[in-house]
């Protein structure tokens, strides 16, 4: 297949598959609902919470078994898919010494099943995140594209490359009060077209999944003053097609940019955090 295919065939799955992951996870919420329920004086994400966590696509680099440049598997039961094979610290790979490139985040939150309109913790929800590096390069052999471009504002040029210190994708199951964490870096933004100027900002892939609930699938974003390159941050967030995607409302696009600070419950110098309530719902 040419390079102008392939990016073709990359480009449409990222713009139409949305739909797919919004057949899996539910319907998104009306904005006349949603706008209501604000003039009411609930905190946004609470709002969006009520009918459930806006899906998104899934993306073409899921960690499916086969997949990975570079297989990580902390976890050698070979039961396991190695998409739930590592822990919930992406930051290092067991065995290995050394550390992964890039800002370290911390996002914590809790997963929610909505049970008639009443959010409720889910315990015993798995949670698979995965993530670019922050050259931002997946290790997914799919991932072979523009591996080396132009900044688009600096114009120096950007190397995609492969973090052997990095997890990459990483599992972790909630507590009995429905608690998850999970120590990453900040994935660096790519180029999906570079003819319509279009980059991935900077996200967090999940899939979250619970007995007898339907799986989540979404992304979340990123914000802050403390968060590197912040400014050109929000630029992409604002030109991204998947998160300005039109089944999305205003409302839900800004309840998935989390804000990143500094927190009394992250020892100084080891990164930022964040926090995201994940909610399941039929």
């Amino acid at each position: 297949m040419s390079a102008d295919k392939e990016q073709l065939t990359r480009r449409t799955f990222l713009k139409t598959s949305l739909g797919a992951a919004g057949t899996v996870a539910g319907s998104l919420i009306g904005s006349s609902t949603l706008a209501q329920t604000l003039k009411q004086g609930m905190p946004l994400r609470e709002a969006v919470a009520r009918r459930g966590t806006p899906p998104q696509t899934l993306g073409p680099f899921f960690p499916d078994d086969g997949d990975p440049e570079v297989e990580i598997r902390e976890n050698l039961d070979f039961r396991l898919p190695i998409s739930e094979a590592n822990d919930n610290d992406l930051t290092f790979i067991q065995g290995k010494t050394g550390k992964a490139t890039g800002q370290v985040i911390h996002l914590t939150g809790k997963v929610l099943f909505n049970r008639g309109g009443k959010p409720e913790p889910q315990a015993g929800a798995v949670l698979i995140l995965w993530n670019a590096s922050a050259s931002g390069r997946y290790n997914h052999r799919g991932d072979r594209e523009n591996k080396r471009f132009q900044h688009p504002v600096s114009g120096e040029w950007v190397e995609r490359t492969h973090d052997e210190h990095f997890q990459y994708w990483g599992r972790c199951i909630t507590d009995a009060e429905g608690n998850y964490s999970f120590k990453s870096i900040l994935p660096g933004f790519y180029p999906v077209d570079l003819k319509e100027k279009w980059f991935r900002p900077p996200h967090l892939h999940f899939m979250v999944m619970a007995p007898g609930i339907p799986q989540l699938v979404t992304q979340l974003y990123f914000k802050g003053d403390q968060i590197k390159d912040n400014a050109f941050i929000q630029e992409l967030n604002a030109k991204d097609f998947i998160l300005r995607d039109k089944r999305m409302t205003p409302e839900e696009r800004e309840s998935v940019i989390i804000e990143y600070k500094k927190d009394a419950s992250v020892k100084a110098g080891d990164g930022l955090a964040g926090n995201y309530d994940f909610v399941l719902t039929f």
